[in-house]
């Protein structure tokens, strides 16, 4: 049902209530008896009660009056309006009682004109006190709803920046592993070109995805591995530990291949001349856990994280809030990055 529908139901409903009312407490405990005449008189009055009390509300979105004022200024507005309408109803209630041959010295003693005044004030009270809440209720909602929408359209400008910057990153320093395979072996750099070339292409497929397949991250990832296998050779040792349970869990596109990248570039050769890589992947409770570890030694005091790392860190804040976590320390011989995320379905 439409507010359009609402609002009438309501307003015709109300207004039948007071005619309700009205007749019966004449009926029984006035006049002793029903009469037609008293039905027709407030019915009379409720129809200018409904044009009254809709004149108000059209009043009342001319002048944008919720929107200008502040709250006490509205509650004021709504005694003084109250008040009018209230009088008005007064007057019409004279006029009527006039028709019906009543006169008019009998109506304007004070007594009863501050009687008729107070009895009307009673329905056009609870009428103005209703929609001033609805109408504050309402205008509420929407600058929640207006703020909803301002935090979620920043938040997606937000990740969007963060995901344009983190594809150029990544581009530029897989360009600069191609530019060092083309010196050792050009056919290979051909290779690693077209690899390369994939791996792109998923980045521009994923870009605009806020989760995805961890097992759709792995097979880049191992294309990415192959490029630098390629470069490396026998020089590159990586070992892979995934839990199967994890392969069809979701996570960002990108933060898997960003810490294998970033453990490459910063992996140190080992006394066997080897950068050893071990990524694992495993769910524990309700969390998926990603490792990364590359051989040599991390320096918490040293200038600043990598560009990537950082860029992560935003992204997992800015999708999950506190509910991810970020770790990088040092174990025997190896730099340890671990990622715990929530766990869930795509």
């Amino acid at each position: 049902m439409t507010k359009t529908k609402i609002y009438w139901l309501c307003q015709i409903t109300g207004w039948l209530g007071m005619v309700a009312i009205e007749v019966i407490n004449f009926t029984f405990f006035i006049v002793g008896k029903f009469s037609l005449e008293y039905l027709l008189f407030f019915l009379t009055l409720a129809l200018v009660g409904v044009v009254l009390t809709h004149a108000l509300k059209l009043l009342l979105a001319r002048l944008h009056f919720f929107q200008n004022n502040s709250t006490f200024r509205i509650w004021l507005g709504a005694l003084l309006y109250s008040l009018t309408l209230s009088l008005l109803l007064t007057c019409a209630n004279i006029g009527i009682n006039l028709a019906l041959g009543v006169s008019l010295s009998e109506q304007l003693t004070p007594i009863s004109l501050l009687g008729l005044t107070l009895n009307w004030m009673r329905y056009v009270g609870v009428w103005v006190i209703i929609y001033f809440l609805y109408k504050i209720m309402d205008i509420n909602a929407a600058l929640k709803q207006e703020k909803l929408s301002v935090e979620t359209l920043a938040k997606s400008a937000e990740l969007e920046l963060l995901r344009s910057q983190l594809n150029p990153h990544f581009l530029f320093n897989a360009l600069n592993s191609i530019k060092a395979l083309i010196s050792i072996d050009p056919e290979k750099s051909r290779e690693a070109i077209v690899l390369l070339g994939e791996i792109l292409r998923f980045t521009l497929n994923y870009g605009q995805e806020r989760e995805i397949a961890l097992q759709a991250e792995i097979e880049e990832v191992q294309k990415y591995l192959q490029l630098e296998q390629i470069r490396f050779g026998a020089g590159l040792s990586v070992d892979w530990q995934i839990d199967d349970q994890v392969r069809h869990q979701v996570i960002p596109p990108g933060i898997l291949l960003t810490l294998v990248e970033n453990a490459i570039k910063h992996g140190q050769v080992n006394a066997q001349g080897l950068i050893e890589l071990r990524i694992g992947l495993k769910l524990i409770n309700d969390t998926i856990q990603l490792e990364v570890a590359n051989s040599g030694t991390w320096q918490p005091d040293a200038t600043h994280r990598g560009v990537g790392l950082r860029l992560v860190q935003r992204r997992l804040e800015a999708i999950y809030g506190t509910a991810a976590q970020f770790t990088q320390h040092n174990e025997p011989n190896a730099v340890l990055i671990q990622i715990t995320l929530p766990k869930q379905l795509p």
